[in-house]
């Protein structure tokens, strides 16, 4: 623990507490105190896969200049490796527009997402197939039953005997789990996940997608252009922009099945944590 000197500004002391203030997420979301750089995390040197970190500089005019470089050229020189290091706001714009311009187009979604969409399509037809199953099951099994009891009730069978009650008990133990499992299966039906892919959705998700990783001054959403890659690898002649497939389907049916048109990105929630038992 470290004391702190009594000779401190005010001034300084107020600007801390202003700064810290604005940081918490209590007041401004976490998307907006996350950091100031779009890439950091996500940014990789293609040479060594070392990550690209922000580094500063001051030109002859005394403007200051930010830069992605490669961690392992920044810690150990050329000797580690022989990375790049590119403008910051030149690796945003280059990603962030390769995104927007060539990604987000109604006809290159659909190429991209073809084979995983046909993937969910067969995963369905086969729920679709299990459930036909089950409720099968389900049907043959209240049938037996009906007929056993039937067959108690005229007599020709003893209510009493050992035999059917331990067909009777073996019966509703497989209807009941048959309702079990068809119950399962068609939630997983039922839920978004599962609903079909179609050209409005992709037309609509890509117009609201091109929009809302871009902020009105100019800047870019960095959680919003996350949804969409996963990984950047900066190499001498090229940027390559990685992503899953699975998460670009999942965040474009995500917004495409609220009212709100939102994004499909987690978003912050003022004041979530409702006791201080925990992230004090």
């Amino acid at each position: 623990i470290m004391a702190v000197p009594p000779l401190i500004e005010r001034e300084t002391f107020d600007a801390v507490q202003a700064r810290l203030k604005s940081r918490n997420p209590m007041v401004t979301p976490a998307r907006v105190s996350s950091g100031p750089t779009l890439l950091t995390g996500i940014c990789f040197c293609a040479k060594c896969g070392g990550a690209m970190t922000l580094r500063t500089g001051q030109g002859s005019t005394g403007a200051t200049y930010r830069y992605y470089t490669c961690s392992t050229k920044a810690r150990q020189g050329k000797t580690g490796c022989k990375g790049r290091t590119i403008p910051m706001d030149k690796l945003d714009h280059t990603v962030a527009d390769y995104i927007g311009d060539r990604l987000l187009l109604p006809k290159r979604l659909e190429t991209v997402l073809a084979c995983v969409i046909d993937r969910r399509q067969e995963r369905t037809e086969r729920r679709r197939e299990h459930l036909a199953e089950l409720q099968r099951r389900i049907t043959e099994a209240d049938q037996r039953l009906g007929r056993l009891f039937d067959a108690i009730e005229a007599g020709m069978v003893d209510k009493d005997d050992a035999m059917a009650k331990e067909r009777m008990v073996s019966l509703k133990a497989l209807r009941d789990q048959a309702a079990a499992d068809a119950e399962r299966t068609q939630l997983a039906l039922d839920s978004s996940g599962n609903q079909g892919v179609t050209p409005d959705m992709l037309k609509g998700f890509a117009r609201k997608a091109r929009e809302r990783i871009r902020l009105n001054d100019g800047g870019y959403r960095r959680d919003h252009l996350r949804a969409l890659a996963q990984r950047v690898e900066v190499a001498d002649d090229e940027v390559r922009i990685m992503g899953s497939k699975s998460e670009l389907l999942r965040t474009l049916v995500a917004a495409s099945s609220v009212e709100t048109a939102a994004f499909g990105v987690h978003s912050s929630v003022l004041k979530w944590r409702t006791r201080h038992d925990s992230n004090v």
